[in-house]
């Protein structure tokens, strides 16, 4: 037994075992192998097994794999994160938009990210994902309606990620901000300011609709991401959510970063192939587009179901692959090693060079 597998089974063990039984009782045990770390990073794992060792950081071990999870990814990738504020958001359903954001929302935190995760759904899908009961704690309705904390409501899910749940009364938000008479420039503006020091990483999961809330969410956030998936009426869906945040431009003198990626792309299909073609050639979304997009793929609804992440196991999938390179760009990070080697796999410029052989 070497000396850092030896280290690791000294380390705190009773600590950790508890660490991992209360994520795993809460649906979270995100893991951040060694070697992606490396890869990230463009070191070697024993160099990562060094940092472990020397700076006495927590990990884990599985069949000769070592993991960590936030707390250790932060000392081990020492990002600097824009603090950045984001919403899912896209008039139609089905998007897999609130599968987006849980995988996203894990990710950022393996790479040592705080993220909080704001659900405004009243069907709840994220809450439910994270296993948090919605009603032990007040949700948006009761911050907007009954002027509670907003701190009140935030319910840590694992180590730097946290969550504002939801529950069905959500469905009645339009109405709290029109009758409370809230300005949709500040309604969320002001409550969300003060926590944007205290994450890297805010993001809102919305409804597939349009309303007051959703539109005081545009206003407030950095940047609308709006998943589309290659089906028949997708692009009917983008195209009313673009001419109501024009809209919300216009009448209120801002302007709304808006984004697109493609969901559940499925390169067997030739729908999927025209849907792309049609989005990167498109006069307005051409522009907006993801660099990256994400491959159907069964791992994100069975993990779920499982009360996972696609990220618990330790297994290489298509899934985490592309999660990671969307993770990235979406947090403008840029990895020392990148310098070193292209990654090509799940992003657009991969799908047009094929096309064109």
């Amino acid at each position: 037994m070497n000396s850092i597998e030896n280290y690791g089974l000294r380390w705190n063990n009773k600590y950790r075992q508890d660490l991992n039984h209360d994520k795993r009782e809460q649906g979270m045990d995100g893991k951040m192998t060694a070697g992606e770390a490396a890869d990230f990073l463009g070191i070697s794992i024993q160099a990562i097994h060094k940092q472990l060792k020397t700076k006495a950081l927590a990990f884990s071990k599985n069949q000769n794999r070592v993991f960590f999870s936030h707390d250790t990814a932060r000392q081990i990738f020492k990002i600097d994160f824009k603090h950045k504020m984001i919403a899912f958001q896209i008039v139609k359903g089905g998007t897999g938009k609130t599968s987006l954001v849980y995988s996203v929302a894990t990710r950022a935190n393996l790479y040592g990210a705080r993220v909080l995760c704001i659900d405004l759904d009243q069907q709840g899908n994220l809450t439910q994902a994270l296993k948090v009961n919605p009603e032990e704690s007040p949700a948006m309705i009761d911050i907007i309606r009954e002027n509670k904390p907003i701190e009140d409501a935030i319910v840590n899910v694992a180590p730097g990620l946290d969550l504002i749940p939801s529950r069905i009364e959500n469905a009645i938000l339009d109405n709290a901000i029109i009758l409370g008479k809230h300005s949709l420039t500040h309604v969320y503006k002001k409550l969300i300011d003060p926590l944007k020091s205290k994450y890297d990483l805010i993001i809102f999961d919305c409804p597939p609709a349009l309303g007051q809330s959703v539109a005081a969410v545009a206003l407030a956030v950095d940047e609308i991401v709006s998943p589309v998936t290659p089906e028949k009426f997708c692009l009917s869906g983008l195209k009313i959510t673009t001419q109501e945040l024009t809209g919300l431009e216009e009448n209120f003198g801002v302007k709304i970063n808006m984004r697109i990626v493609v969901n559940k792309f499925d390169s067997r299909t030739s729908l999927s192939h025209e849907v792309l073609s049609t989005l990167i050639k498109h006069p307005v979304y051409g522009e907006k587009m993801y660099k990256t997009y994400v491959r159907t793929n069964q791992d994100f609804q069975n993990t779920i179901a499982r009360g996972q992440s696609i990220f618990d196991s330790l297994k290489m999938t298509t899934a985490k692959e592309d999660i990671d390179l969307l993770t990235r760009e979406l947090l403008e990070i840029t990895a020392p090693s990148e310098n070193k080697n292209s990654v090509s796999l799940g992003t657009l410029e991969e799908v047009e060079n094929k096309a064109v052989a």
